[in-house]
């Protein structure tokens, strides 16, 4: 069914009459077929596409029940919405409707405004599913490689979570083999210019690398299924790393990273991995917002129960009123000044969930002078674990 076409009702009831009235009320926003008993209304649903079954309970040879039984069965995996009209008010009645696989009940005579509240709602619900279908197929088509995988996820009510995490593994493999390839020519290439574009091709994939491991880690510490690896960590080293390895993107920027260490000594247990990169993530927001020649400052400070893990830049302010948007999935935040502080909303999104898997949380506040210092605190640990 299209959203665009008529919706198609069945009416099944032994009962001219009774046809007659819930035509009456359903036409002409419905397109609407009859059948007289259950036998012609299981073959008439083996010619026609039907939305809706409006079913009697009470008629000769088979009972609405039993025709009930079978259109659920007849139907398989989609979902047909069946309502049971019943002048039986007994609640061992509506049990063995439910037994049945009826939807839902209205009691003869039929209520005029109720029938068609339910009717609605229901279409309503038979048209989600048939989008929900089409979505599906497109998918399939668009991708063969994950067939197989779809004909699982159907099941699953996130279905595109898990789609999102296969398509990561999917892209990772060739990826790597482009890099690696990139990687044995680039040291071959005579031509400077041509080299360069090399460089260049092996830097825009290894970002892409980066984004697809931001994305796997998001997904898998949303679903808890991601297992830290927890050691004893100084937090000054792993700020040094951490800076390391955004160091060519600071130089490129013309940004300086400066480091202040108040707590030295400062210890935390935490994934030293996972860790790392979303200080990394911190550290490649600031330097993406810092204007050139500016400083961006890494500091470790130490409280009475937490470590905290701030990294500062001098770009626009953030009102308090958005500051939470920033870590918000797929997010981003319009300032009043005209600038914004833009991006897919993982890497700000990752720092949050890295920092609630250790125990902590991430934070925003100005910064002093002007910019924003963005954070994670964690409890630290002076003992190492048992």
């Amino acid at each position: 069914m299209e959203d665009d076409e008529k919706p198609v009702i069945l009416i099944v009831d032994d009962e001219p009459a009774n046809r007659a009235l819930i035509r009456a009320y359903l036409d002409p926003t419905y397109a609407l077929h009859e059948a007289p008993d259950g036998l012609t209304a299981l073959a008439l649903m083996e010619r026609e596409a039907v939305d809706l079954v409006l079913l009697d309970v009470m008629m000769p040879h088979l009972s609405g029940y039993e025709v009930c039984r079978r259109i659920k069965a007849q139907t398989g995996n989609a979902y047909l919405p069946v309502i049971l009209l019943t002048a039986l008010g007994e609640q061992d009645d509506r049990n063995l409707g439910l037994q049945a696989g009826a939807d839902d009940f209205l009691t003869k005579p039929v209520d005029r405004q109720e029938l068609l509240l339910r009717v609605r709602l229901f279409i309503k619900l038979r048209q989600q599913e048939h989008r929900i279908r089409r979505q599906v197929m497109a998918l399939e088509q668009r991708d063969h490689l994950i067939t197989t995988q779809l004909a699982e996820l159907r099941a699953l009510d996130g279905f595109k979570d898990e789609l999102v995490t296969l398509m990561v593994h999917d892209l990772r493999n060739p990826l790597s083999g482009i890099m690696g390839v990139l990687d044995a020519v680039e040291g071959s290439i005579a031509d400077p210019g041509l080299r360069h574009d090399t460089q260049m091709a092996l830097q825009a994939s290894d970002r892409l690398r980066e984004t697809l491991d931001d994305i796997l880690q998001v997904r898998m510490l949303e679903s808890g299924t991601m297992r830290l690896h927890r050691e004893v960590i100084d937090a000054e080293t792993l700020v040094t790393d951490a800076i390391a390895s955004v160091w060519g993107a600071a130089r490129a920027r013309s940004v300086e990273i400066s480091r202040i260490v108040d707590a030295a000594g400062a210890r935390i247990i935490a994934d030293r991995k996972l860790l790392r990169r979303a200080i990394e993530n911190l550290l490649t927001n600031a330097l993406k917002y810092s204007p050139a020649g500016g400083v961006v400052m890494a500091a470790v400070h130490r409280t009475d129960a937490d470590v905290e893990i701030a990294i500062a830049d001098r770009g626009a302010g953030i009102p308090d009123t958005v500051k939470t948007e920033l870590f918000r999935k797929f997010g981003s935040v319009e300032l009043a000044q005209g600038e914004a502080r833009r991006g897919i909303g993982l890497g700000l999104y990752l720092v949050k969930l890295v920092a609630a898997a250790h125990g902590g949380r991430a934070i925003v506040r100005d910064r002093e002078g002007g910019g924003t210092t963005f954070g994670i605190l964690l409890p630290k640990e002076d003992r190492p674990p048992a």
